[in-house]
């Protein structure tokens, strides 16, 4: 009877931290699923401007003048130190002399 009560309790135990694993595994897998999906999300951000950058000469001239700073010929690039309250392209102006 002895055993009985012992084996009872120690299934009980054991029931217990099975389902706390359960629980621990499936709220681990909802923050996964969360982090696939925001990289997935980003993943398509960057191939869909990959994809305007190979394609889209005003979009490759306005890339290259804001990221690398170039120029066309007779106009002035002045940069400005960055401010973090200002998108990069803020600090950077283009002026014809």
């Amino acid at each position: 009877m002895i055993a009985a009560v012992c084996a009872g309790t120690w299934l009980l135990f054991l029931y217990k931290d099975t389902l706390e694993e359960i629980s621990h595994r499936e709220s681990n897998k909802a923050v996964l699923e969360k982090d696939i999906q925001d990289l997935r999300s980003e993943a398509n951000k960057h191939r869909k401007y990959l994809d305007e950058l190979r394609k889209n000469p005003e979009f490759q001239d306005a890339v290259a003048r804001r990221e690398l700073g170039y120029a066309k010929e007779g106009e002035r690039v002045t940069r400005f130190p960055p401010d973090e309250k200002l998108p990069n392209e803020d600090n950077i102006r283009i002026t014809r002399p």
